[in-house]
């Protein structure tokens, strides 16, 4: 019994990530910000590897924290800062995809083509090959909606951090659920005749 106490008690101790920050922002003490890279740091590096490749995802998550420090002051308690976190990193990765002038569909749909190799193969399960490939083939702003809402943002939140309307949003999720069952249907119809 008093090992469930102590743990209600430390769970009430917790501070929210909102609260670190701002507490960061005041003082500029790394410990607030050591906390918010360790809860959110894989989240982020997730969201970006899943919109690039695995070396860009580790270059925009570093820019991310940085321009998290340096805009430290400039953060409002007006939302989530899971949310003020990643809409940084999807601009930088847009703001790098320019500079690459990687930014064409064309480009990210030949990526998304991509087969994965014969080692990831052996290490993941037919049926999360096909849904990684499948998620791949969805188009870019599909895709990034999706995995926003995969990694717990709310409609809102996803508007926030994409720059778009709700019900851009709400449309875009819709499609990239009708594309992945399709996608999916169609892999699984062609593993049955091979």
């Amino acid at each position: 019994m008093s090992f469930t106490l102590s743990v209600k008690n430390w769970l009430r101790l917790a501070e929210s990530n909102e609260s670190l920050m701002l507490k960061y922002g005041q003082t500029g003490e790394s410990k607030y910000l050591s906390i918010l890279v360790t809860r959110l740091a894989d989240d982020l590096f997730h969201y970006m590897v899943s919109q690039s490749d695995h070396d860009m995802a580790k270059d925009i998550c570093q820019i991310s924290w940085e321009k998290v420090i340096q805009n430290r002051r400039s953060y409002s308690d007006s939302g989530s800062f899971k949310s003020w976190l990643f809409k940084i990193a999807r601009f930088s990765l847009i703001d790098e995809l320019r500079r690459r002038q990687r930014w064409q569909m064309v480009e990210l749909a030949e990526q998304a083509d991509q087969a994965p190799n014969l080692a990831d193969a052996l290490h993941q399960s037919h049926v999360t090959i096909n849904f990684d490939a499948a998620l791949l083939r969805l188009p870019l702003l599909q895709r990034e909606a999706f995995i926003l809402q995969q990694e717990g943002f709310r409609l809102r939140e996803i508007s926030i951090i994409t720059d778009s309307e709700m019900e851009t949003v709400k449309s875009r999720l819709r499609y990239a659920k009708q594309n992945l069952k399709s996608l999916l249907k169609i892999e699984l119809e062609g593993g049955e005749h091979e």
